[in-house]
């Protein structure tokens, strides 16, 4: 008895040992290919990307490239997450200009276009929020349930007391709305600003 368990043992250890050599292997070989691609992010310049997301005033852009746009918010949102600070006026640039992503259709773009914005709000100047909340407003009103939902939580991350009464009505429409992700959304949103309020 006390052999098989000791052959047990062994094989345990045997096949432990060997797990622990294959995954250290694995985590080697990992950090050998990281080194031998650098991310694409590795050498990007505020300025540089600044001027790249100008393209999104032209409304042909938004609607025929809807990749290349996800693309250099993603970029913004890398500059924003590293601390890089952008001076108010490139700010208010960029905020306005991801505003005009709007017109694009496309669901991934508009994802991106809802986290950028809801990412970038504490910094912007309250007076710009105004304008963003008005393309929010309208996206809660889209027949689009991905769009409704989204738009509700960005608005409960941006709003403060005195434009509460603006949402309201829409938040207790949309807590009772047959679709799930929209009334779930809802919900989180009014516990969101429940807790800020």
């Amino acid at each position: 008895m006390s052999v098989e368990n000791g052959v047990e043992d062994g094989n345990a250890s045997l096949t432990i040992s060997s797990m622990v050599k294959e995954i250290q292997g694995l985590k080697d070989k990992f950090k050998r290919e990281d080194v031998d691609s650098p991310s694409p992010f590795a050498d990007l310049e505020k300025a540089t990307v600044l001027q790249e997301c100008r393209v999104f005033s032209d409304s042909k852009v938004v609607t025929e490239s809807p990749r290349k746009c996800s693309q250099l918010i993603t970029k913004l949102l890398h500059i924003v997450t590293q601390g890089d600070t952008m001076s108010s006026s490139e700010v208010t640039d960029v905020f306005f200009g991801v505003t005009k992503l709007f017109q694009s259709h496309d669901a991934s773009l508009r994802r991106m276009v809802y986290f950028f914005i809801k990412e970038v709000a504490e910094t912007c100047n309250p007076d710009d929020i105004i304008i963003v909340t008005s393309s929010l407003t309208k996206d809660m009103n889209s027949n689009e349930d991905l769009f409704r939902a989204n738009s509700i939580r960005v608005l409960a991350k941006m709003i403060d007391s005195t434009m509460l009464g603006a949402i309201e009505r829409y938040v207790k429409q949309a807590i009772v709305d047959k679709n799930a992700m929209v009334s779930s959304s809802a919900l989180v949103a009014g516990v969101s600003l429940h807790q800020v309020l």
